[in-house]
């Protein structure tokens, strides 16, 4: 009997339905049908937590999520940088601090580079709909058209970088090295320079739940779920280094 209605309770759930693609380390999709990462262990835990139902879509590119989102055909995205385009159609709820971005130059490029100054005398290749920090985003910008080149993926980075027409390239940390691992014509062609592209103030990365899902009502819940799970460490232990997914550093030169 209770059992039963344990099964009734869940089945009384509202279902959200999560929009992803394969992230590197945080959602992956390893089998076609199902995600696995701590992205998906912290969205179960919310969901457990917020007293909602997950639903996992199949790999499905960001872009079409966002449109997903717009539409309220899909209730939640993760791992986002926030821009004011996507607070146009989700709320945004900050979870985890975000990743800085790294900076690769050429393996046999012999200048250490440590200094944003230095970043003034470079040409920088960024990846088209990344959303970059915006005050990274700035500096770039202001070395004028000349010295930045945006290019359509992380894979397009790297071939511009490998056949010298930038002297950087610009990509998000963990997916970049996913690329690397699984490109073998690559390995320790490239090497990532010391400089930090982190900022003075914190930045984090959001949980988007649409403006237009079925079930507003759980937006309260849900912001409050993800505010008590990053204060009671459940974020951070989920999202801790693995070393089984290390810096990956092997790949590149030193």
């Amino acid at each position: 009997m209770l059992l039963s209605s344990a099964v009734q309770a869940a089945d009384d759930q509202p279902v959200l339905h999560w929009c992803l693609d394969h992230f590197p380390r945080f959602h992956e999709f390893q089998r076609p049908d199902r995600p696995v990462g701590a992205s998906v262990d912290l969205m179960q835990e919310l969901a457990r937590r917020a007293g909602f139902r997950i639903e996992f879509s199949p790999r499905t590119p960001v872009a079409r999520c966002f449109r997903q989102i717009a539409s309220g055909e899909a209730d939640l995205m993760s791992n986002l940088n926030k821009t004011p385009e996507r607070e146009a159609i989700m709320q945004m709820f900050p979870y985890s601090e975000r990743i800085p971005e790294s900076l690769y130059q050429r393996g046999d490029d012999p200048r250490t580079i440590n200094q944003l100054s230095q970043l003034e005398h470079l040409t920088l290749a960024t990846v088209r709909n990344y959303a970059y920090h915006p005050d990274l985003m700035t500096l770039i910008r202001n070395l004028g058209a000349s010295r930045q080149l945006e290019v359509a993926s992380i894979a397009a980075g790297f071939d511009v970088l490998a056949k010298g027409r930038v002297d950087g390239l610009i990509v998000p940390r963990y997916s970049s090295l996913d690329y690397l691992h699984n490109t073998p014509r690559l390995h320790q062609k490239f090497k990532r320079a010391p400089l930090m592209l982190k900022t003075a103030k914190p930045q984090f990365i959001y949980i988007g739940f649409s403006r237009h899902s079925r079930h507003p009502q759980l937006a309260a819940d849900i912001e409050k779920t993800i505010a008590e799970m990053m204060a009671d460490g459940t974020v951070s232990r989920l999202y801790a280094p693995d070393a089984s997914q290390a810096d990956l550093s092997v790949l590149v030169g030193n």
